[in-house]
């Protein structure tokens, strides 16, 4: 039986299935142009299906009761992977942090695959909620490397973590390559593609070396997309505005939209960025 999402005039506050804060700050979420998101989603689906999950603010929105999470960075996987599993213990370690400088780059220099699950996602929660812009860096030996930002933002509260522990009960987590992630999709499941991309300065290791998307993997995902929607998977992404992208998406409602950018720069130096929404059904 498809699973119905929150009827989209209810917006985000429905008293039926309120929608969640993300746990992680991430830059390049989509959170501000999350009621267009929402807007465009299928009022129905199978499954939620998103593979560059990152802060994941379309799936807290929608609460599909049955979804597949997937990211390459090991550290995003490892925090959800806790935070469904043993959230009292990630809450318990996460408020033992006090927020003072040395706490946050004695945190950054701590080797996360020597921690707990546990105390791997209350560290990267701690540092996505206090580093510069929310920005995920790392050198090529894939350290953590963004500096201390301007103030600590809230951190989740017990409550926020045992319901997202909650949420997460019914969602399969995958570590690895977005084609690990989508190429089970079946007729009926709901997939959300934003891959990260360059906004055309020179690449410092956002999302990590390894999480770099490239020419060649945009390739490897329009061929995946053409062949899901032969199997009439339902498939939204977004993007920046690419004319290559929108021509071999033929057959699809593309959007433009505005997107606030801070990946890169000063707050000062904001500036607004085109993408595109693309979907095929």
């Amino acid at each position: 039986m498809a699973h119905p999402t929150k009827n989209l005039a209810e917006g985000p506050s429905s008293p039926l299935q309120p929608s969640m804060d993300p746990i992680l700050r991430w830059a390049g979420s989509k959170r501000k142009v999350l009621t267009t998101l929402r807007g465009v989603s299928p009022p129905s689906f199978e499954r939620y299906i998103e593979p560059f999950a990152g802060s994941a603010v379309l799936y807290f929105d929608l609460l599909p009761d049955v979804a597949v999470l997937g990211d390459l960075n090991p550290e995003v996987v490892a925090t959800y992977s806790a935070i469904r599993d043993s959230a009292k213990e990630v809450c318990d370690y996460l408020s033992s942090i006090p927020k003072t400088k040395e706490a946050y780059y004695t945190l950054r220099e701590l080797k996360p695959e020597l921690l707990t699950e546990s105390q791997r996602a209350a560290r990267l929660i701690f540092l996505m909620k206090a580093c510069f812009n929310g920005v995920y860096r790392t050198n090529r030996n894939g350290k953590f490397n963004v500096p201390l930002g301007s103030h600590f933002y809230a951190l989740p509260s017990a409550e926020d973590l045992i319901s997202v522990s909650n949420q997460l009960k019914n969602t399969k987590l995958v570590c690895g390559d977005f084609a690990t992630t989508i190429g089970e999709a079946r007729e009926g499941d709901f997939i959300y593609l934003d891959p990260p991309y360059s906004d055309g300065t020179r690449f410092r290791g956002e999302y990590s070396y390894k999480g770099a998307f490239q020419a060649p993997d945009l390739q490897r995902l329009i061929s995946i997309c053409r062949e899901l929607t032969k199997r009439r998977v339902k498939i939204l992404l977004s993007f920046k505005e690419h004319e290559e992208l929108s021509i071999n998406l033929s057959g699809w409602t593309v959007k433009k939209i505005a997107v606030t950018r801070s990946v890169a720069g000063f707050t000062h130096s904001r500036r607004t960025a085109r993408e595109i929404l693309a979907y095929n059904f």
